[in-house]
């Protein structure tokens, strides 16, 4: 019989690869340590034995789950300014959330849990000032955070209510927090 090699940094690796794909499927607060390992297919203890709590394992899973969301951040910051309409700028990012309610559902238990574990804030904390500081190229700061407290509104109740408003809604509420700020912007 053949003497098994340890593998700790492959087992660890099973473990945050196993995470993420159950953060996907069934949302941040349904992980388990139990439902990981199963997952991973390594021992129970396993889990606690590379990380020192749920929130610390589910912070490195997030960690790798992040870059996607950078990605789309960075395409949103780099859009061109000139003739930009803010407002179809930010449509076009919350119908694209819309698209998949699941994934949207899940993205809304991390802003939740955010809030309650320091670990995980400096998850949400970037996003939402790379997409303020892309929005003050066109209307003012205080506006934009109106605009970013209305989308995690409809984001929200959309997940809620498992129904996706129709665009020309989003549009027109938008336009009225917007109004006519778009003008006075500072350049």
């Amino acid at each position: 019989m053949a003497k098994r090699t340890r593998d700790p940094e492959g087992r660890r690796k099973k473990i945050l690869q196993a995470a993420g794909e159950l953060i996907k499927e069934i949302g941040i607060s349904a992980v388990t340590h139990r439902k990981v390992a199963e997952r991973a297919r390594v021992p129970l203890g396993s889990t606690t034995q590379y990380f020192r709590s749920l929130t610390d394992m589910l912070a490195e899973a997030l960690t790798g789950l992040e870059e996607e969301r950078e990605e789309k951040l960075v395409e949103f910051a780099s859009e061109p300014d000139e003739a930009d309409d803010p407002v179809v700028l930010v449509v076009d990012m919350v119908m694209e959330s819309l698209s998949d309610l699941k994934r949207t559902r899940n993205e809304m238990s991390f802003a939740l849990l955010y809030t309650t574990h320091p670990k995980l804030r400096r998850f949400i904390v970037p996003g939402d000032a790379a997409l303020a500081e892309r929005l003050s190229r066109n209307i003012p700061e205080a506006t934009g955070r109106a605009v970013l407290a209305h989308c995690y509104g409809v984001l929200f109740q959309a997940v809620v209510q498992e129904t996706v408003p129709p665009r020309e809604e989003v549009e027109a509420a938008l336009r009225r927090i917007i109004g006519d700020s778009v003008e006075r912007a500072d350049p």
